[in-house]
């Protein structure tokens, strides 16, 4: 699972490029030895920054906050493979290496299952099941840390960890699973201008600060439900049904020096990224999975 604001960082990032160093394509944005294009950022920056008075430490700001809400949905199916019920879909579903295997993803992410869960998590996995219209949890649900490989950008690089309850449904015919993110940590290392960005724009900058009221605002919702769909001849596929949701917040300076940026060009264009994410990890799951069911059989 790939992490899920770095789509829009990305964004970012290339049109700041065009912007204000015009000469420069997208995927050639210069890094810090680059004297002259970078210093023309800089004082994009650190103009605007200066004159920021934190609205956490004082509610008098001299700029406001922009939110961005990105949703991108896809569903996706399997190529199909014979139906043999001479064994249980759901003692297959119920194995823990099944879900970990879709877990992995494309990518092959470390996958750690916790064992001991606290109140607190419990809470939040809770209430994101029902803000995305899922079963509420139980106590047999598993919960994952996920750990992706990491995003690299030219100056920056974006690594993330999420932590991920999966529900097993169990029908009359055919299992399915309920993939709902908890929450996320993201963290990056690199260039320190894009550091200061990247933060602003993850609210990252906030988790270094202490007292009531700074706790991380959860921006990233995600649910993947993964089924069983009959098809002919007496075969089946297995289906994902994904949508993946970011509120993005930064300064609102940051938004309108772009020339000819709008609020639904950034939510639209964002949301087919992110569609994109989906379809680039998805497709090599299912196909994990599948692979996985006929060895199974086998066994």
């Amino acid at each position: 699972m790939a992490p899920f604001f770095v789509v829009m960082f990305a964004l970012r990032v290339i049109d700041f490029s065009i912007a204000f160093c015009p000469d420069t394509k997208p995927h050639m944005l210069p890094a810090c030895r680059h004297a002259p294009c970078v210093s023309r950022k800089m004082q994009v920056f650190s103009s605007s920054a200066n004159n920021l008075v934190d609205d956490e430490t004082n509610h008098t700001t001299t700029s406001s906050m922009m939110t961005l809400n990105l949703v991108g949905k896809t569903v996706i199916l399997s190529l199909p493979t014979l139906f043999n019920d001479s064994k249980s879909m759901h003692d297959f579903f119920a194995l823990p290496r099944t879900a970990e295997l879709l877990l992995k993803g494309s990518k092959n992410n470390t996958i750690h299952e916790i064992q001991i869960v606290d109140s607190e998590l419990y809470e939040q996995y809770r209430n994101n099941c029902a803000l995305l219209n899922a079963s509420l949890p139980n106590s047999v649900d598993r919960i994952y840390n996920v750990t992706t490989s990491g995003v690299r950008f030219p100056g920056l690089n974006v690594m993330s960890i999420v932590t991920i309850g999966v529900k097993l449904i169990s029908t009359s015919h055919f299992p399915s699973y309920e993939i709902v993110l908890i929450r996320d940590m993201n963290y990056a290392e690199g260039n320190p201008l894009f550091l200061w960005f990247f933060n602003k724009v993850t609210g990252n900058d906030k988790i270094t600060k202490s007292g009531p009221g700074y706790k991380k605002v959860q921006s990233a919702f995600s649910i993947n439900r993964i089924s069983v769909v009959p098809k002919e001849n007496g075969t089946i596929a297995f289906e994902g049904n994904a949508t993946l949701s970011l509120l993005l917040q930064f300064p609102a300076f940051l938004f309108k020096a772009l020339p000819g940026a709008s609020k639904e060009k950034y939510e639209k264009t964002g949301g087919k990224y992110l569609k994109k994410a989906l379809e680039d990890d998805l497709p090599a799951a299912l196909e994990g999975l599948r692979r996985e069911y006929d060895r199974w059989l086998q066994s």
